[in-house]
């Protein structure tokens, strides 16, 4: 298990009582946005497809500021102190 920190982008801050960065332990990424129900429990729901798949569509993942999608996705192995950066995409013109 590796202790990782979670970087919330602002919309999301309020769920964890205006936390920008949670600190988690998980084996991959996926079960580090799992850990973050543990400071909202909508918040899993909020960030990933129904089946777990994969990141709704307007959010990106980055571990180490690398696309999770290019390192495994949501199944990357997770090392001590990596840094997961939750990133919103805005929609609208």
């Amino acid at each position: 298990m590796a202790t990782v920190y979670v970087t919330l982008p602002v919309p999301l801050r309020k769920l964890a009582k205006g936390a920008g960065k949670i600190k988690v332990d998980a084996n991959t990424v996926l079960e580090a946005l799992l850990q973050l129900n543990n400071v909202d429990q909508s918040m899993s729901e909020r960030l990933l497809e129904a089946d777990r798949s994969e990141p709704k569509k307007f959010i990106k993942v980055y571990l180490d500021g690398k696309d999770i999608r290019k390192i495994g996705g949501l199944s990357a192995s997770l090392a001590n102190d990596n840094k997961i950066e939750i990133v919103t995409a805005f929609a609208g013109g």
